[in-house]
């Protein structure tokens, strides 16, 4: 692939994170590797390489998607312990090892977003900010099944995440209330909890968050708003921040005849030191230290 086709996908997997969050834009990008396994025509020879090319663009996306990077990294180990004797063969083996690894990750998922319910407790006001899906999912199913009585605030961020959040929560009859992300101050000395999630955690312990959530943090941390932190543990990185490649550009945006020559970042990151749980597929696991 050249270059311009990687920003092309780079660009693709940004749009993806920003509308669809990390843990959804994961089980995506796997279930179109599958499909494009089986759709693949090219000679046995030219099977391997082709994957190990569209492999080494996946593992650096800017930023990196770190569960992506790891299943596939997984993937490519259990993929060189075997040669198949036939294309057909090779391609099976390929999906099948895929599908192994995209169900264990929809399995840790769904696990995460049990945890998170179990951390809804009667009466809580909870702070939500560019909701993953298991967040949302996890609100409205304490309220439904658990039959929890609590108030979501939600935070006003990109237009399609929080249509999102606040169509679920309407539909299911959960009590929220919406506002401007920066009219935050105004409540945080009622809420109770602030719940978020991340694209990855770096080694350094810093969380690859969405963009607006380390104002998010710091305010509620400031105010001893409990910040609880949803990540699967495939979503630990190996590498510090600055190998997290988070994307920036400077770019030109003119309003009412002036133009801001501005830089922005995709992403935004925040210190583990300013979560005060942090829970997994495991449940609530002790922060890393060092």
């Amino acid at each position: 692939m050249n270059s311009q086709a990687n920003r092309t996908l780079y660009d693709l997997i940004r749009a993806y994170l920003h509308s669809l969050g990390t843990s959804r834009t994961t089980v995506v990008a796997l279930k179109s590797y599958i499909d494009a396994v089986g759709r693949l025509k090219c000679t046995p020879e030219d099977f391997r390489p082709m994957l190990a090319r569209l492999n080494t663009v996946i593992k650096n996306t800017e930023p990196k998607v770190i569960p992506l990077v790891h299943l596939i990294e997984a993937f490519e180990t259990e993929m060189e312990s075997f040669r198949e004797s036939s294309l057909e063969l090779e391609k099976k083996r390929a999906v099948d090892v895929l599908t192994q690894k995209l169900e264990h990750f929809e399995t840790a998922t769904a696990t995460v977003t049990a945890n998170c319910m179990n951390c809804i407790a009667p009466d809580d006001f909870i702070i939500v900010h560019s909701t993953t899906a298991y967040i949302r999912n996890a609100l409205v199913r304490a309220h439904r099944e658990l039959q929890r009585t609590f108030k979501v605030l939600a935070l006003k961020q990109d237009f399609i995440r929080t249509k999102e959040l606040v169509n679920d929560l309407a539909y299911h009859r959960v009590d929220h209330l919406l506002i401007p992300e920066y009219n935050l101050s105004h409540y945080l000395k009622s809420a109770t909890k602030l719940f978020i999630g991340a694209v990855s955690v770096s080694s350094d312990n810093q969380a690859v968050t969405g963009v607006g959530t380390a104002n998010v943090v710091s305010l509620c941390h400031w105010y001893h708003v409990p910040v609880y932190l949803f990540v699967e543990s495939i979503k630990f990185a190996h590498k510090s921040l600055p190998d997290q490649h988070i994307y920036n550009e400077e770019q030109d945006k003119t309003e009412a005849d002036f133009t801001f020559h501005i830089r922005t970042f995709s992403h935004d990151f925040i210190d583990l030191a300013m979560v005060d749980h942090l829970v997994t597929e495991m449940g609530e696991i002790p922060r890393p230290t060092g």
